[in-house]
Protein backbone atom coordinates (compact mmCIF):
# COMPACT_ATOMS: atom_id res chain seq x y z
CA UNK A 1 0.00 0.00 0.00
CA UNK A 2 1.34 3.42 -0.88
CA UNK A 3 -0.50 6.73 -0.56
CA UNK A 4 0.43 10.12 -1.94
CA UNK A 5 -0.21 13.68 -0.93
CA UNK A 6 0.37 16.58 -3.29
CA UNK A 7 0.62 15.36 -6.87
CA UNK A 8 -1.16 12.01 -6.83
CA UNK A 9 0.63 10.41 -9.75
CA UNK A 10 4.03 12.07 -9.52
CA UNK A 11 5.76 8.97 -8.17
CA UNK A 12 4.57 6.95 -11.14
CA UNK A 13 5.63 9.43 -13.80
CA UNK A 14 9.36 9.22 -13.40
CA UNK A 15 10.34 5.79 -12.12
CA UNK A 16 13.75 5.30 -13.66
CA UNK A 17 16.60 7.62 -14.18
CA UNK A 18 20.22 8.08 -13.15
CA UNK A 19 20.44 5.70 -10.04
CA UNK A 20 21.73 6.28 -9.34
CA UNK A 21 25.99 5.50 -9.07
CA UNK A 22 28.38 4.58 -11.80
CA UNK A 23 30.65 1.90 -10.29
CA UNK A 24 33.75 3.58 -11.69
CA UNK A 25 32.76 6.88 -10.10
CA UNK A 26 32.16 5.13 -6.78
CA UNK A 27 35.75 3.88 -6.88
CA UNK A 28 37.03 7.36 -7.65
CA UNK A 29 34.93 8.85 -4.85
CA UNK A 30 36.34 6.39 -2.33
CA UNK A 31 39.84 7.29 -3.35
CA UNK A 32 39.13 11.00 -3.04
CA UNK A 33 37.20 11.62 -0.36
CA UNK A 34 8.30 -7.76 5.10
CA UNK A 35 6.58 -6.06 7.87
CA UNK A 36 5.37 -2.63 7.00
CA UNK A 37 5.42 -0.14 4.16
CA UNK A 38 7.00 3.04 3.00
CA UNK A 39 4.42 5.79 2.51
CA UNK A 40 5.31 8.60 0.15
CA UNK A 41 3.99 11.71 1.86
CA UNK A 42 4.86 14.67 -0.33
CA UNK A 43 7.13 16.13 -2.98
CA UNK A 44 8.66 19.53 -2.23
CA UNK A 45 9.42 21.43 -5.44
CA UNK A 46 12.96 22.79 -5.39
CA UNK A 47 13.00 24.46 -8.79
CA UNK A 48 10.45 25.07 -11.57
CA UNK A 49 10.60 22.91 -14.67
CA UNK A 50 10.16 25.27 -17.61
CA UNK A 51 9.18 23.87 -20.97
CA UNK A 52 12.03 23.84 -23.46
CA UNK A 53 11.53 26.14 -26.39
CA UNK A 54 12.13 24.73 -29.85
CA UNK A 55 15.14 26.05 -31.71
CA UNK A 56 14.05 29.00 -33.82
CA UNK A 57 14.35 28.62 -37.53
CA UNK A 58 14.42 25.34 -39.38
CA UNK A 59 13.20 21.84 -38.62
CA UNK A 60 14.73 19.62 -35.99
CA UNK A 61 16.96 16.77 -36.99
CA UNK A 62 15.80 13.22 -36.32
CA UNK A 63 17.28 10.34 -34.36
CA UNK A 64 15.70 6.92 -33.79
CA UNK A 65 16.87 4.74 -30.92
CA UNK A 66 16.53 0.96 -31.13
CA UNK A 67 16.88 -0.15 -27.51
CA UNK A 68 17.45 -3.66 -26.20
CA UNK A 69 15.18 -4.32 -23.20
CA UNK A 70 15.68 -8.08 -23.09
CA UNK A 71 17.11 -10.20 -20.29
CA UNK A 72 20.54 -9.23 -21.69
CA UNK A 73 19.97 -5.75 -20.28
CA UNK A 74 19.21 -6.93 -16.75
CA UNK A 75 22.83 -7.84 -16.06
CA UNK A 76 24.85 -5.76 -13.64
CA UNK A 77 26.76 -2.89 -15.26
CA UNK A 78 28.46 -0.44 -12.95
CA UNK A 79 26.15 0.28 -10.04
CA UNK A 80 22.93 -0.87 -11.70
CA UNK A 81 21.59 -2.85 -14.65
CA UNK A 82 22.57 -2.19 -18.25
CA UNK A 83 19.11 -0.76 -18.95
CA UNK A 84 19.35 1.67 -16.05
CA UNK A 85 22.84 2.68 -17.17
CA UNK A 86 21.47 3.44 -20.65
CA UNK A 87 18.66 5.54 -19.16
CA UNK A 88 21.12 7.48 -17.03
CA UNK A 89 23.57 8.07 -19.86
CA UNK A 90 20.91 9.20 -22.32
CA UNK A 91 19.19 11.51 -19.82
CA UNK A 92 22.53 13.08 -18.90
CA UNK A 93 23.67 13.93 -22.45
CA UNK A 94 20.30 14.64 -24.06
CA UNK A 95 20.06 18.30 -22.85
CA UNK A 96 22.90 19.07 -25.28
CA UNK A 97 20.77 17.91 -28.22
CA UNK A 98 17.12 18.41 -27.25
CA UNK A 99 16.92 21.77 -29.04
CA UNK A 100 18.17 20.24 -32.30
CA UNK A 101 16.99 16.63 -32.42
CA UNK A 102 13.59 14.98 -32.27
CA UNK A 103 13.67 11.41 -31.01
CA UNK A 104 11.81 8.18 -31.83
CA UNK A 105 12.08 4.91 -29.96
CA UNK A 106 11.83 1.26 -30.98
CA UNK A 107 12.19 -1.26 -28.13
CA UNK A 108 12.53 -5.02 -28.24
CA UNK A 109 12.13 -7.56 -25.46
CA UNK A 110 10.38 -5.51 -22.79
CA UNK A 111 6.86 -6.97 -22.83
CA UNK A 112 7.03 -10.76 -22.81
CA UNK A 113 9.37 -13.69 -22.26
CA UNK A 114 9.20 -17.24 -23.53
CA UNK A 115 8.25 -18.51 -26.99
CA UNK A 116 6.57 -15.28 -28.10
CA UNK A 117 9.53 -13.05 -27.16
CA UNK A 118 10.94 -13.12 -30.70
CA UNK A 119 7.87 -11.17 -31.84
CA UNK A 120 8.28 -8.60 -29.07
CA UNK A 121 9.18 -5.46 -31.01
CA UNK A 122 7.43 -2.26 -29.99
CA UNK A 123 7.43 1.00 -31.97
CA UNK A 124 7.14 2.74 -28.64
CA UNK A 125 7.45 6.37 -29.65
CA UNK A 126 7.21 8.22 -32.97
CA UNK A 127 9.84 10.83 -33.76
CA UNK A 128 8.95 13.97 -31.80
CA UNK A 129 10.52 16.54 -29.44
CA UNK A 130 11.37 15.26 -25.95
CA UNK A 131 13.27 16.47 -22.89
CA UNK A 132 15.25 14.52 -20.28
CA UNK A 133 12.22 14.14 -18.04
CA UNK A 134 10.33 12.58 -20.93
CA UNK A 135 13.16 10.10 -21.45
CA UNK A 136 12.88 9.04 -17.81
CA UNK A 137 9.09 8.72 -18.17
CA UNK A 138 9.38 6.40 -21.16
CA UNK A 139 12.21 4.23 -19.88
CA UNK A 140 10.45 3.75 -16.55
CA UNK A 141 7.92 1.53 -18.33
CA UNK A 142 10.55 -0.90 -19.62
CA UNK A 143 11.35 -4.24 -18.01
CA UNK A 144 14.12 -6.64 -18.97
CA UNK A 145 12.36 -9.78 -20.15
CA UNK A 146 12.74 -12.03 -23.20
CA UNK A 147 14.93 -12.94 -26.14
CA UNK A 148 16.62 -10.52 -28.56
CA UNK A 149 14.98 -10.05 -31.98
CA UNK A 150 17.60 -7.50 -33.11
CA UNK A 151 16.91 -8.03 -36.83
CA UNK A 152 13.16 -7.60 -36.39
CA UNK A 153 13.74 -4.36 -34.47
CA UNK A 154 15.94 -2.97 -37.26
CA UNK A 155 13.22 -3.85 -39.77
CA UNK A 156 10.62 -2.11 -37.59
CA UNK A 157 12.72 1.07 -37.52
CA UNK A 158 12.65 1.27 -41.32
CA UNK A 159 9.01 2.36 -41.12
CA UNK A 160 8.54 5.73 -42.84
CA UNK A 161 7.16 7.26 -39.65
CA UNK A 162 10.60 6.80 -38.14
CA UNK A 163 13.10 7.23 -40.97
CA UNK A 164 11.43 9.83 -43.16
CA UNK A 165 14.51 11.12 -44.99
CA UNK A 166 18.28 10.89 -45.15
CA UNK A 167 18.68 13.35 -42.27
CA UNK A 168 17.64 10.63 -39.80
CA UNK A 169 20.23 8.70 -37.83
CA UNK A 170 19.52 5.39 -36.10
CA UNK A 171 21.29 4.34 -32.88
CA UNK A 172 21.10 0.69 -31.82
CA UNK A 173 21.86 0.02 -28.14
CA UNK A 174 22.29 -3.68 -27.38
CA UNK A 175 23.37 -5.77 -24.41
CA UNK A 176 23.68 -9.01 -26.36
CA UNK A 177 23.54 -10.58 -29.83
CA UNK A 178 20.55 -11.67 -31.91
CA UNK A 179 18.91 -14.72 -30.32
CA UNK A 180 15.94 -15.34 -32.61
CA UNK A 181 17.69 -17.12 -35.50
CA UNK A 182 17.55 -14.08 -37.79
CA UNK A 183 20.46 -12.24 -39.40
CA UNK A 184 20.80 -8.57 -38.33
CA UNK A 185 23.49 -8.04 -40.98
CA UNK A 186 21.24 -9.18 -43.84
CA UNK A 187 18.33 -7.17 -42.42
CA UNK A 188 20.58 -4.10 -42.25
CA UNK A 189 21.40 -4.55 -45.94
CA UNK A 190 17.68 -4.45 -46.77
CA UNK A 191 17.26 -1.48 -44.42
CA UNK A 192 19.96 0.48 -46.25
CA UNK A 193 18.37 -0.28 -49.64
CA UNK A 194 15.13 1.21 -48.34
CA UNK A 195 16.48 3.95 -46.05
CA UNK A 196 19.95 5.21 -46.86
CA UNK A 197 20.88 6.30 -43.35
CA UNK A 198 23.55 5.10 -40.91
CA UNK A 199 22.89 2.81 -37.98
CA UNK A 200 25.31 3.53 -35.13
CA UNK A 201 25.75 0.65 -32.69
CA UNK A 202 26.57 0.88 -28.97
CA UNK A 203 27.26 -2.61 -27.59
CA UNK A 204 27.42 -2.96 -23.80
CA UNK A 205 29.95 -5.45 -22.46
CA UNK A 206 29.53 -6.17 -18.75
CA UNK A 207 32.45 -8.61 -18.86
CA UNK A 208 33.18 -11.64 -21.03
CA UNK A 209 30.64 -10.64 -23.71
CA UNK A 210 32.96 -8.98 -26.21
CA UNK A 211 33.10 -11.85 -28.72
CA UNK A 212 29.32 -12.25 -28.88
CA UNK A 213 28.74 -8.53 -29.23
CA UNK A 214 31.13 -8.34 -32.18
CA UNK A 215 28.41 -10.06 -34.22
CA UNK A 216 26.58 -6.70 -34.21
CA UNK A 217 29.47 -4.73 -35.68
CA UNK A 218 28.34 -5.61 -39.18
CA UNK A 219 25.17 -3.56 -38.59
CA UNK A 220 27.32 -0.45 -38.33
CA UNK A 221 29.66 -1.55 -41.14
CA UNK A 222 26.89 -2.29 -43.65
CA UNK A 223 25.08 0.98 -42.96
CA UNK A 224 28.30 3.06 -42.73
CA UNK A 225 27.63 3.86 -39.11
CA UNK A 226 29.97 3.84 -36.11
CA UNK A 227 30.46 1.01 -33.64
CA UNK A 228 31.29 1.40 -29.93
CA UNK A 229 31.85 -1.50 -27.56
CA UNK A 230 31.69 -0.06 -24.06
CA UNK A 231 32.82 -1.71 -20.83
CA UNK A 232 32.10 1.03 -18.27
CA UNK A 233 29.42 3.60 -17.56
CA UNK A 234 31.87 6.37 -18.46
CA UNK A 235 32.45 4.81 -21.87
CA UNK A 236 28.69 4.41 -22.34
CA UNK A 237 28.01 8.11 -21.65
CA UNK A 238 30.84 9.14 -23.96
CA UNK A 239 29.64 6.83 -26.76
CA UNK A 240 26.08 8.13 -26.37
CA UNK A 241 27.36 11.69 -26.64
CA UNK A 242 29.42 10.84 -29.73
CA UNK A 243 26.51 9.07 -31.44
CA UNK A 244 24.13 11.95 -30.80
CA UNK A 245 26.74 14.38 -32.05
CA UNK A 246 26.92 12.42 -35.32
CA UNK A 247 23.13 12.47 -35.54
CA UNK A 248 23.11 16.24 -35.03
CA UNK A 249 25.75 16.74 -37.71
CA UNK A 250 23.81 14.53 -40.12
CA UNK A 251 20.70 16.63 -39.60
CA UNK A 252 22.51 19.76 -40.72
CA UNK A 253 20.37 21.87 -38.40
CA UNK A 254 22.11 24.95 -37.07
CA UNK A 255 22.08 25.73 -33.37
CA UNK A 256 19.56 28.20 -32.05
CA UNK A 257 20.93 31.70 -31.52
CA UNK A 258 21.06 32.73 -27.89
CA UNK A 259 20.91 29.28 -26.30
CA UNK A 260 23.48 28.71 -23.61
CA UNK A 261 26.44 26.41 -24.42
CA UNK A 262 25.62 22.77 -23.96
CA UNK A 263 21.93 23.26 -24.85
CA UNK A 264 22.09 23.47 -28.57
CA UNK A 265 24.82 26.04 -29.26
CA UNK A 266 28.56 25.61 -29.47
CA UNK A 267 30.97 28.28 -28.38
CA UNK A 268 32.00 29.49 -31.81
CA UNK A 269 28.45 29.76 -33.19
CA UNK A 270 28.84 26.81 -35.54
CA UNK A 271 26.69 23.70 -35.61
CA UNK A 272 27.64 21.46 -32.67
CA UNK A 273 29.55 18.26 -33.20
CA UNK A 274 29.96 15.22 -31.02
CA UNK A 275 31.65 17.13 -28.20
CA UNK A 276 31.66 20.65 -26.86
CA UNK A 277 34.59 22.88 -27.79
CA UNK A 278 36.36 25.03 -25.21
CA UNK A 279 39.20 27.45 -25.43
CA UNK A 280 42.68 28.88 -24.47
CA UNK A 281 43.82 30.30 -21.27
CA UNK A 282 46.35 30.40 -18.54
CA UNK A 283 49.04 28.23 -17.08
CA UNK A 284 47.87 24.65 -16.61
CA UNK A 285 47.74 23.49 -12.98
CA UNK A 286 46.19 20.71 -10.94
CA UNK A 287 43.38 21.80 -8.63
CA UNK A 288 44.13 19.18 -5.98
CA UNK A 289 47.90 19.44 -5.91
CA UNK A 290 48.48 16.24 -7.89
CA UNK A 291 50.67 16.28 -11.00
CA UNK A 292 48.66 17.17 -14.06
CA UNK A 293 48.13 14.18 -16.32
CA UNK A 294 48.15 14.67 -20.06
CA UNK A 295 45.04 13.95 -22.09
CA UNK A 296 47.21 12.36 -24.75
CA UNK A 297 46.91 15.37 -27.08
CA UNK A 298 49.59 18.07 -27.21
CA UNK A 299 48.49 21.57 -28.04
CA UNK A 300 47.64 25.01 -26.64
CA UNK A 301 45.80 25.17 -23.36
CA UNK A 302 42.10 25.84 -23.12
CA UNK A 303 40.05 27.28 -20.30
CA UNK A 304 36.54 26.11 -19.45
CA UNK A 305 34.17 27.37 -16.76
CA UNK A 306 31.97 24.62 -15.33
CA UNK A 307 28.60 24.79 -13.59
CA UNK A 308 25.94 22.26 -12.63
CA UNK A 309 22.13 22.32 -12.41
CA UNK A 310 19.76 19.98 -10.60
CA UNK A 311 17.36 20.09 -13.55
CA UNK A 312 17.44 21.58 -17.02
CA UNK A 313 16.54 25.26 -16.82
CA UNK A 314 17.03 25.49 -13.06
CA UNK A 315 19.48 27.67 -11.11
CA UNK A 316 23.13 26.70 -10.85
CA UNK A 317 24.13 24.80 -7.71
CA UNK A 318 26.35 26.82 -5.38
CA UNK A 319 27.62 24.22 -2.92
CA UNK A 320 28.19 20.50 -2.38
CA UNK A 321 29.69 19.69 -5.79
CA UNK A 322 32.77 17.59 -6.54
CA UNK A 323 34.27 17.82 -10.02
CA UNK A 324 36.70 15.23 -11.39
CA UNK A 325 38.48 15.30 -14.73
CA UNK A 326 39.86 12.16 -16.40
CA UNK A 327 41.82 11.62 -19.57
CA UNK A 328 39.35 10.39 -22.20
CA UNK A 329 41.83 7.78 -23.43
CA UNK A 330 41.66 5.93 -20.09
CA UNK A 331 38.45 4.39 -18.73
CA UNK A 332 37.15 2.06 -16.07
CA UNK A 333 39.30 1.30 -13.05
CA UNK A 334 42.42 2.48 -14.93
CA UNK A 335 41.04 5.94 -15.67
CA UNK A 336 43.76 8.55 -15.19
CA UNK A 337 42.62 11.48 -13.08
CA UNK A 338 43.79 14.84 -14.38
CA UNK A 339 42.41 17.11 -11.66
CA UNK A 340 39.55 17.61 -9.22
CA UNK A 341 37.79 20.52 -7.53
CA UNK A 342 35.20 21.12 -4.84
CA UNK A 343 34.35 24.60 -6.09
CA UNK A 344 30.78 25.11 -7.23
CA UNK A 345 31.85 26.70 -10.53
CA UNK A 346 35.51 25.91 -11.17
CA UNK A 347 37.46 27.40 -14.06
CA UNK A 348 39.74 24.69 -15.44
CA UNK A 349 42.81 25.23 -17.58
CA UNK A 350 43.70 22.08 -19.53
CA UNK A 351 45.97 21.07 -22.41
CA UNK A 352 44.06 20.72 -25.66
CA UNK A 353 42.47 17.29 -26.00
CA UNK A 354 39.49 15.18 -24.93
CA UNK A 355 38.48 14.61 -21.32
CA UNK A 356 35.77 12.92 -19.29
CA UNK A 357 34.23 15.33 -16.80
CA UNK A 358 32.37 13.90 -13.81
CA UNK A 359 30.40 16.06 -11.38
CA UNK A 360 28.91 14.55 -8.22
CA UNK A 361 26.34 16.06 -5.90
CA UNK A 362 25.85 13.76 -2.94
CA UNK A 363 25.15 10.36 -4.50
CA UNK A 364 23.91 11.84 -7.78
CA UNK A 365 26.33 12.44 -10.63
CA UNK A 366 26.75 12.82 -14.36
CA UNK A 367 29.71 12.19 -16.68
CA UNK A 368 30.28 13.78 -20.09
CA UNK A 369 33.03 13.96 -22.69
CA UNK A 370 34.56 17.37 -23.30
CA UNK A 371 36.90 18.49 -26.06
CA UNK A 372 39.30 21.26 -25.08
CA UNK A 373 40.62 23.63 -27.73
CA UNK A 374 42.11 27.13 -27.78
CA UNK A 375 40.12 29.93 -26.19
CA UNK A 376 37.77 30.15 -23.23
CA UNK A 377 34.17 29.07 -22.77
CA UNK A 378 31.67 27.65 -20.28
CA UNK A 379 29.88 24.32 -19.96
CA UNK A 380 26.81 23.38 -17.93
CA UNK A 381 26.00 19.89 -16.60
CA UNK A 382 22.45 18.81 -15.81
CA UNK A 383 22.37 16.27 -12.97
CA UNK A 384 18.68 15.33 -13.18
CA UNK A 385 18.91 14.82 -9.43
CA UNK A 386 16.47 14.80 -6.57
CA UNK A 387 16.57 13.84 -2.93
CA UNK A 388 15.23 11.23 -0.52
CA UNK A 389 14.40 12.10 3.08
CA UNK A 390 13.30 9.29 5.38
CA UNK A 391 11.02 9.55 8.37
CA UNK A 392 10.18 6.76 10.85
CA UNK A 393 7.09 6.10 12.97
CA UNK A 394 5.56 3.24 14.89
CA UNK A 395 2.15 1.80 14.10
CA UNK A 396 0.53 4.12 16.67
CA UNK A 397 1.96 7.17 14.92
CA UNK A 398 4.69 7.96 17.45
CA UNK A 399 8.13 8.91 16.17
CA UNK A 400 11.00 6.44 16.24
CA UNK A 401 14.32 7.88 17.43
CA UNK A 402 16.45 8.47 14.34
CA UNK A 403 19.46 6.70 15.84
CA UNK A 404 17.47 3.44 16.08
CA UNK A 405 16.68 3.35 12.33
CA UNK A 406 19.17 2.61 9.57
CA UNK A 407 18.32 2.30 5.88
CA UNK A 408 20.02 0.84 2.83
CA UNK A 409 19.32 2.05 -0.71
CA UNK A 410 19.49 -0.40 -3.61
CA UNK A 411 19.10 -0.17 -7.36
CA UNK A 412 15.63 -1.16 -8.53
CA UNK A 413 16.89 -3.64 -11.11
CA UNK A 414 18.08 -7.14 -10.25
CA UNK A 415 20.98 -9.01 -11.79
CA UNK A 416 20.77 -12.47 -13.36
CA UNK A 417 20.90 -13.99 -9.88
CA UNK A 418 18.01 -11.89 -8.57
CA UNK A 419 20.25 -9.61 -6.49
CA UNK A 420 20.07 -5.85 -6.28
CA UNK A 421 23.10 -3.57 -6.12
CA UNK A 422 23.51 -1.73 -2.82
CA UNK A 423 24.18 1.94 -3.54
CA UNK A 424 24.51 3.23 0.01
CA UNK A 425 23.80 2.26 3.62
CA UNK A 426 23.63 3.70 7.13
CA UNK A 427 21.02 6.32 6.16
CA UNK A 428 19.12 7.73 9.16
CA UNK A 429 15.76 9.58 9.21
CA UNK A 430 15.93 13.33 8.65
CA UNK A 431 18.95 13.20 6.34
CA UNK A 432 18.48 14.20 2.68
CA UNK A 433 20.25 11.77 0.35
CA UNK A 434 20.94 13.20 -3.11
CA UNK A 435 20.21 10.67 -5.87
CA UNK A 436 19.76 10.71 -9.61
CA UNK A 437 16.10 10.63 -10.59
CA UNK A 438 14.66 7.14 -10.88
CA UNK A 439 13.24 4.19 -8.99
CA UNK A 440 15.08 2.78 -5.97
CA UNK A 441 14.53 0.00 -3.48
CA UNK A 442 14.81 0.95 0.19
CA UNK A 443 15.25 -1.41 3.14
CA UNK A 444 14.94 0.30 6.53
CA UNK A 445 15.58 -1.52 9.82
CA UNK A 446 14.37 -0.54 13.28
CA UNK A 447 16.84 -1.81 15.85
CA UNK A 448 19.44 -4.43 15.08
CA UNK A 449 17.40 -7.50 14.15
CA UNK A 450 14.58 -8.19 11.69
CA UNK A 451 12.12 -5.28 12.05
CA UNK A 452 12.68 -4.28 8.43
CA UNK A 453 10.59 -2.34 5.92
CA UNK A 454 11.12 -2.81 2.18
CA UNK A 455 9.54 -0.88 -0.66
CA UNK A 456 10.22 1.04 -3.87
CA UNK A 457 10.63 4.81 -3.85
CA UNK A 458 10.54 7.12 -6.87
CA UNK A 459 12.97 10.06 -6.94
CA UNK A 460 12.08 12.99 -9.19
CA UNK A 461 14.56 15.50 -10.55
CA UNK A 462 14.44 18.77 -8.67
CA UNK A 463 12.28 17.44 -5.84
CA UNK A 464 12.75 15.98 -2.38
CA UNK A 465 10.73 12.84 -1.73
CA UNK A 466 9.67 12.44 1.91
CA UNK A 467 9.29 8.73 2.57
CA UNK A 468 7.93 7.76 6.00
CA UNK A 469 8.66 4.30 7.31
CA UNK A 470 5.94 2.79 9.52
CA UNK A 471 7.12 -0.09 11.69
CA UNK A 472 5.12 -2.78 13.47
CA UNK A 473 7.45 -4.40 15.97
CA UNK A 474 7.86 -5.43 19.58
CA UNK A 475 10.69 -4.95 22.06
CA UNK A 476 11.89 -8.10 23.83
CA UNK A 477 14.40 -8.50 26.68
CA UNK A 478 15.92 -11.93 27.38
CA UNK A 479 17.27 -13.33 30.62
CA UNK A 480 18.60 -16.71 31.66
CA UNK A 481 17.68 -17.51 35.26
CA UNK A 482 18.02 -20.45 37.62
CA UNK A 483 14.39 -20.03 38.69
CA UNK A 484 11.46 -17.86 37.64
CA UNK A 485 12.03 -14.27 38.70
CA UNK A 486 15.67 -14.93 39.56
CA UNK A 487 18.75 -12.88 38.72
CA UNK A 488 19.98 -12.92 35.12
CA UNK A 489 23.01 -15.13 34.65
CA UNK A 490 26.08 -13.54 33.09
CA UNK A 491 28.20 -15.06 30.34
CA UNK A 492 25.17 -16.17 28.31
CA UNK A 493 25.19 -16.51 24.52
CA UNK A 494 21.81 -16.04 22.79
CA UNK A 495 20.51 -17.21 19.42
CA UNK A 496 17.05 -16.14 18.23
CA UNK A 497 15.44 -18.34 15.56
CA UNK A 498 12.46 -17.49 13.35
CA UNK A 499 9.44 -19.73 12.80
CA UNK A 500 11.16 -21.42 9.84
CA UNK A 501 14.31 -22.10 11.85
CA UNK A 502 16.31 -19.26 10.35
CA UNK A 503 18.75 -17.36 12.54
CA UNK A 504 17.45 -13.89 13.35
CA UNK A 505 20.01 -12.62 15.85
CA UNK A 506 23.07 -13.64 17.88
CA UNK A 507 24.10 -11.76 21.01
CA UNK A 508 26.24 -12.16 24.12
CA UNK A 509 24.90 -10.40 27.23
CA UNK A 510 23.13 -11.03 30.51
CA UNK A 511 20.06 -8.94 29.52
CA UNK A 512 20.02 -8.45 25.72
CA UNK A 513 17.15 -6.41 24.29
CA UNK A 514 16.13 -6.67 20.64
CA UNK A 515 13.40 -5.15 18.47
CA UNK A 516 11.69 -7.93 16.52
CA UNK A 517 9.00 -8.15 13.89
CA UNK A 518 5.70 -9.68 15.10
CA UNK A 519 5.64 -13.47 14.92
CA UNK A 520 6.61 -16.75 16.56
CA UNK A 521 10.20 -17.42 17.60
CA UNK A 522 12.39 -19.67 19.69
CA UNK A 523 15.46 -18.60 21.60
CA UNK A 524 18.47 -20.66 22.60
CA UNK A 525 20.57 -19.63 25.62
CA UNK A 526 23.99 -21.21 25.95
CA UNK A 527 26.10 -21.01 29.12
CA UNK A 528 28.79 -23.23 30.57
CA UNK A 529 28.53 -25.69 27.70
CA UNK A 530 24.80 -26.23 28.29
CA UNK A 531 21.93 -25.07 26.08
CA UNK A 532 18.41 -24.05 27.07
CA UNK A 533 15.54 -23.20 24.70
CA UNK A 534 12.25 -21.34 24.99
CA UNK A 535 9.47 -20.53 22.49
CA UNK A 536 7.92 -17.07 22.51
CA UNK A 537 5.67 -14.76 20.48
CA UNK A 538 6.18 -11.09 19.61
CA UNK A 539 3.16 -8.82 19.23
CA UNK A 540 3.21 -5.41 17.58
CA UNK A 541 3.67 -2.50 19.95
CA UNK A 542 4.32 -4.65 23.02
CA UNK A 543 7.30 -4.72 25.34
CA UNK A 544 7.96 -8.19 26.71
CA UNK A 545 10.48 -10.14 28.74
CA UNK A 546 11.38 -13.72 27.96
CA UNK A 547 12.79 -15.78 30.84
CA UNK A 548 14.64 -18.97 30.07
CA UNK A 549 15.06 -21.23 33.09
CA UNK A 550 18.36 -23.07 33.32
CA UNK A 551 17.08 -26.39 34.54
CA UNK A 552 19.77 -28.64 35.98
Amino acid sequence: MMRHRGKPNSANRRLVGDRKLFAAMQRFSRLLLSNTLIVLLAHFVLVPLPARAAAPGGTHGRVVFIVDSTSNMGGLFGGSSKLVAVTNALASVWPNYASRLDMGLVVFGHRVSGKTACNDVDRLRPVAPIDSNGINDIFSTLKTKGDAPVAAAIAAASNGKFVADDRTAVILIAGGPESCQNDPCATTGKFVELRKVPIHVIAIDAGGEAAQLQSLKCVADVSKGNYWQVASTMELAAAMDDALGLAANLSGVQAAVGLRPGIGATFDGTAPGSTASVAAGQTTASLDGAPLASSGTKGPAGQVSLSALLVDGGPALTTGLVWRVFAASSTGSDAKKVMSSTEAAPVLTLPAGEYLINVAYGRSFVTRKLKVAEGSASEQFVLNAGGLKLGARLGDGSLVPAELVSAEIFSDERDQFGNRTKLTEGIHPGIVVRLNSGLYHVAATYGDANATVQSDVAIEAGRITDATVSFTAGRVTFRLVKQNGGEALTGTSWTILGSAGETVKHSLAALPTHILAPGDYSVSAERGGKQYTQDFTVKAGETAQVEVVAKE
